[in-house]
Formats: C-alpha cells, structure tokens, sequence
C-alpha cells in the first residue's frame, strides 16, 4: 500500500505580524515623523480590536526594524530611516555630468516598478481617490496651459506613499526635488501630455483592481517610454 504523502503547508504570518503590517500603515497614513509618540498601547489595541498583549508583540516586532523605539515608562516613539548618505550619493550622481539621465532612470526602473506592487497590495481607499484626483486634475492642467509636471511629480510621490514603506517614499521625493529630466519642455509635447494621464490612469485601474502584477507593468510602460522619448528627442537634437 502506498503511503500518502502529506501536502505542504502553507506558512501563514502570525497574527502579530500583520497587527504590526497594520500599525506601520497606521503611522504612514497618518504621517508620523521621526520622535512623534504613538498612542497608548490601550488606545492602539482599542482602535485595532485586538489585545493589548497583540499590540506589544506588533511594536516589538516594528522596533526590531528599526521604526519604533520603546521607553520604558514612556511610550513608543517613532524612528525614521537616516536618509542623509542616500541623500548625499543621489545628489552626487543627479548633479554630475549634465544629471546623468540614463542613470536615474535606470535607477528609477529597479525602484519605481517594486513601490508600484506594493501600493497595489497597502493602497487605501482615501489614497486611490487622491490619485485619482491628480489625474483629473493633470488632464485639466494640461487644457489650461499645457504645464502638468508638478502634478505628474505628485502622482509619482502619491503612489510610493501608497505603499507605506517610508523609505520608497522618502526615494521618491528626493528624487522628484532633484531630478526633473522627465518633465523637461522638450520632453512633454502634445503627445507625451495623452501618454502621460493614460499611463496614469491605467496605473489607477490597476491599482482598483489590487492588481500587483498589472500596476508593475504600467509603472515599467511609463518609465520605458521616457526613455524612448528622451532618445528621440536627443537624437533630433
């Protein structure tokens, strides 16, 4: 008689592990800084509908990341990533050699489609609506006068704080403050505005649909007609 053989388990995370998911959302979303005191322990596990023994589990587990410290007799407070030396080694690449276009976007092809999955997975309702909001707003930009790269830096900062990872986002903003090679005039012509708002709204579809794969690959479409269109702008040139 053959002897069955028992099927894999699936490893599902405890439940600490996705109270501290929630609560590294829950600092995002309501824009904790560095050194802010989160809220009592009675209070978070009253908000979240869990134990208080749960909460302390999620907070050690977060200040093993390095995004919680806890005082003793004092509370929790928030620490933030040190972004100064990724700071420093952008601003050396992006203010060397004319900006180095080819090197931030290749930078920003590893990095840009990796915050798109997980905004698919982490977005909230209130942040789909805001990117939506940007977008009509760009489209309407775009009518009036044709300037939408302040709105199109917006989109891009809106979705990595989608995916409540606070360094992708602190990335993103240095980047955006930076780096503008994307939403130079020669760039953004009548033809790139249509692009442009259609690469964001098939972003937003897929991010509707909670689709990680599908908001990957319109984040890759956007980044890689950049490129093209940078080389054929600098080839006429």
């Amino acid at each position: 008689m053959l002897k069955e053989t028992p099927l894999p388990t699936t490893v599902r995370p405890r439940h600490y592990q996705k109270l501290s998911e929630r609560l590294r959302q829950f600092m995002a979303e309501n824009h904790f800084r560095d050194g802010d005191k989160l809220p009592p322990e009675r209070a978070l596990a009253e908000s979240f509908g869990v134990s208080r023994n749960s909460v302390r589990e999620a907070i050690h587990a977060l200040a093993e990341r390095g995004l919680l410290e806890s005082r003793h007799g004092d509370g929790t407070y928030v620490r933030v990533p040190d972004m100064e030396p990724l700071r420093s080694a952008i601003l050396e690449a992006v203010d060397s050699e004319g900006h180095l276009f080819d090197e931030v976007m290749e930078y920003r092809r590893i990095l840009e489609p990796a915050v798109a999955e997980l905004a698919a997975l982490r977005r909230t309702p209130e942040q789909l609506d805001r990117l939506k909001i940007i977008a009509c707003d760009q489209q309407r930009r775009i009518l009036i006068d044709g300037d939408d790269g302040e709105l199109d830096a917006q989109f891009h900062l809106c979705l990595a704080e989608c995916s409540g990872n606070r360094l992708l986002i602190n990335t993103v903003a240095l980047l955006n403050e930076q780096y503008a090679g994307g939403r130079t005039a020669d760039l953004r012509d009548a033809s790139w505005h249509q692009f442009s708002v259609a690469s964001h709204l098939r972003i937003i579809d897929a991010l509707e649909r909670q689709s990680a794969e599908g908001c990957r690959k319109a984040v890759e479409e956007h980044l890689d007609t950049i490129v093209h269109k940078h080389l054929f702008v600098t080839a006429r040139d």
